[in-house]
């Protein structure tokens, strides 16, 4: 009974010493706020910049197409063609929609996965740098006291 009590007493300590510094990374954050991030951001933005204003475009002359039906100024073949150019301007606006947006999801997957593989690195200097026994990225909750979101990001940008 008392090896028994002895083991029960010793596990707790044990396991203490097993897991000494722990540490968190707030991997949203690190995608929002490393610099590394933001020219992500910007490089899509300039990317992309042409395909959204043709969006714009073809969307305001749908507005205007609209407009027109609202006015009821047109009768009979004339507004069937308008409803009819405007039934065509909508669906080749969410044709077109729905391109750019697969297109720019695959290519912001493609740049966010290159920054999530240099966090990583980062990351991995930084534990062994620091001695860190164990560094999460995902978790339901964390003490702020084991957030180390800011030091990745001030060793990103510093690359």
């Amino acid at each position: 009974m008392a090896a028994v009590m002895g083991c029960v007493l010793t596990a707790p300590a044990l396991a203490a010493e097993s897991l000494q510094k722990l540490g968190f990374i707030n991997t949203e954050r690190v995608y929002q706020e490393s610099r590394q991030a933001q020219r992500i951001q910007t490089t899509l933005e300039k990317e992309f910049k042409d395909k959204q204003m043709s969006l714009q475009k073809l969307q305001k002359q749908g507005e205007a197409l609209e407009k027109q039906l609202q006015e009821g100024k047109m009768q009979g073949a004339e507004r069937e063609k308008v409803v009819r150019q405007l039934g065509e301007l909508v669906q080749q606006f969410r044709m077109q929609q729905g391109k750019l947006a697969e297109e720019y999801n695959l290519r912001r997957n493609e740049e966010f996965a290159a920054l999530q593989q240099s966090a990583n690195r980062v990351i991995v200097d930084l534990a062994k740098k620091e001695g860190y026994d164990l560094i999460l990225q995902d978790a339901v909750y964390v003490n702020s006291k084991f957030d180390i979101t800011d030091s990745v990001i001030k060793a990103l940008n510093a690359q």
